[in-house]
C-alpha cells in the first residue's frame, strides 16, 4: 500500500476507529475480507492494532507453500488475521529473464510500505519474526563451540536477554514505538491466526496494508534464497527483484552497505547451511528481511539525488553470519536493520533507530539472547527474517474524512434553523 501522510487532526478523529491489541483466536476457515472504513489507511497512535484489522495482510513460509500448507515455490498467501487463509499472487508466474528457475522467496515489500517513514520515526511499530535456524554456542572444552541447529520452537513463548518474551519462528512478534512511552517487545500474531490450516514452521516474509481481499497482493519486491545463486558471469546476483523480473539492487551493494557499518567480512566468518556447505566472502551476505520506499523516478529503479536529498531507500537485515573469531560469535547476528539510501549509497547506511535504540550489533547481542533458562541449552542471537510496520487503528483517509465533518456540520446546521 502506498505511503499517505496523517495529519495529527486525523489521527484525533480516527480514534473513534481505535480497536483492541489483541487478536481471538478461532477456528480455521476460508479467507476472509477484513471489513474496513471507506479509504481506509493505517493509523498511528498510542495501542496495538489486532491483526485481524489490518489489511491486505501476506506471508511467505520457508519452505514455500500455498494456503494449505502444499509446497510451492514463490507462492505468497494471504492471510485475514482470524485463521483464514488463501492462495495470493504466485511470484514464478512473472518471468525473470536472468535468472527463470523456481526458487525460494525469503522477503517480500511493497515498493511504497504504507509506514516506512513513520517506522524509521520511531512513531510506528515494528512487526518482526525470526529465523527457525540459527547458531547457537554450546560449552566446549576449550570456550563455547559454534552449534548450529533447528532448534528454535515454531511457537513462543521465547525469553529474550533484553526483558522481551516474543513469538516463535511460525509467528510475528512486535516492537512498540518509542514515541509512545516505554516499548515492549511481545507476540503479535500467533500462528494459528496466521494460517489456521497448516502447521507453520518457519514465516519468513510478511506485507500488509494491501488491497481487499488480501489474495490482490501488493506485493512487488521480493527476495530469493540464496542471493548468490542468481549470479552469473556476466551478471551479478540480485538481492532485491522487482516483480517485472528485473533486479532493483544486487547482491555487491548490499554487502558493500553492510560492510559499510560492521567492517569487512573476515576470512573466519561464514553462513552456515543445514547441508554443511558453508558460505565465504560474499557468498555469505543474504538479505532476508525488507521494507521499500520508492518514491523517485521508476519504482523498478533505486534512484538517488543529485542534489543530495534523500533518495529512494529500503530497511533490511541480512541472515545470520556466524565467526567464532568475533567477541559475540557472528560477523552478522542477523538481527541487525540496515538503512539504506540510494542516494548517500552503501557507504550511508546506517541502522534502523526503533523502539528508542539502534538495531545494531551490539543490541542484538545485548538484548536478542537467548539461552539457558529459555528452550536452548547454549547461547544465540534470534536471527529476524521478515519486518513490517503497524499502528494502534485503521482511519478513514482524509478526504472521507472531510465529506463526514461535512455531513455532520449539515445536520447541525439543519437542526439549528429548526430550533
Amino acid at each position: 500500500m502506498k505511503t499517505t501522510r496523517l495529519s495529527s487532526c486525523l489521527l484525533l478523529v480516527g480514534s473513534i476507529f481505535s480497536i483492541s491489541a489483541f487478536s481471538t483466536i478461532v477456528l480455521a476457515g476460508p479467507y476472509v475480507p477484513v471489513v474496513t472504513p471507506p479509504g481506509a489507511v493505517p493509523g498511528i497512535g498510542p495501542g496495538i492494532i489486532a491483526p485481524s484489522s489490518v489489511f491486505g495482510k501476506e506471508y511467505t513460509h520457508d519452505l514455500d507453500h500455498d494456503a494449505m500448507g502444499v509446497l510451492s515455490p514463490e507462492q505468497i498467501v494471504a492471510w485475514d488475521g482470524s485463521a483464514g487463509a488463501a492462495d495470493g499472487i504466485d511470484i514464478k508466474l512473472f518471468p525473470r529473464p536472468t535468472y527463470p528457475p523456481e526458487s525460494q522467496i525469503d522477503a517480500i515489500a511493497n515498493h511504497n510500505d504504507a509506514l516506512f517513514t513513520t517506522l524509521r520515526q520511531d512513531r510506528s511499530h515494528l512487526i518482526f519474526s525470526h529465523d527457525d535456524f540459527f547458531t547457537q554456542y554450546l560449552p566446549g572444552p576449550g570456550g563455547p563451540v559454534p552449534f548450529s541447529s533447528f532448534a528454535m520452537p515454531a511457537t513462543g513463548p521465547i525469553p529474550l536477554s533484553g526483558g522481551g518474551v516474543i513469538g516463535g519462528s511460525a509467528e510475528l512478534s512486535i516492537e512498540t514505538a518509542g514515541a509512545f512511552g516505554l516499548p515492549v517487545q511481545t507476540l503479535w500474531a500467533p500462528a494459528p491466526i496466521i494460517n489456521g490450516m497448516v502447521a507453520l514452521r518457519d514465516i519468513d516474509g510478511v506485507e500488509v496494508w494491501g488491497p481487499e481481499p488480501g489474495f490482490v497482493a501488493d506485493t512487488d519486491k521480493y527476495s530469493i534464497d540464496l542471493d548468490i545463486m542468481t549470479g552469473s558471469p556476466v551478471s551479478p546476483a540480485t538481492s532485491v527483484w522487482n516483480l517485472s523480473g528485473s533486479t532493483y539492487i544486487d547482491l555487491p551493494t548490499i554487502k558493500a552497505a553492510v560492510e559499510s557499518v560492521l567492517g569487512p567480512i573476515t576470512p573466519t566468518a561464514y553462513l552456515p547451511r543445514p547441508d554443511g556447505e558453508n558460505l565465504r566472502e560474499i557468498q555469505a551476505f543474504n538479505l532476508d528481511a525488507l521494507m521499500v520506499r520508492d518514491t523517485i523516478g521508476d519504482i523498478d529503479r533505486f534512484d538517488g539525488l543529485a542534489d543530495g536529498s534523500p533518495g529512494d531507500q529500503i530497511i533490511f537485515s541480512i541472515r545470520q553470519i556466524v565467526d567464532p573469531a568475533d567477541p559475540t560469535g557472528y560477523y552478522a547476528t542477523g538481527s541487525e536493520l540496515f538503512v539504506l539510501d540510494a542516494t548517500t549509497g552503501p557507504l550511508g547506511t546506517t541502522y534502523l533507530f526503533h523502539g528508542g535504540h539502534f538495531w545494531s550489533k551490539a543490541y542484538a547481542d545485548l538484548a536478542l539472547r537467548v539461552g539457558p533458562g529459555g528452550p536452548f541449552n547454549g547461547r544465540g542471537v534470534i536471527d529476524i527474517n521478515a519486518i513490517e510496520s503497524v499502528g494502534n487503528q485503521v482511519v478513514p483517509e482524509p478526504a472521507t474524512l472531510l465529506l463526514m465533518g461535512l455531513g455532520l456540520a449539515t445536520v447541525v446546521a439543519l437542526r439549528r434553523v429548526r430550533s
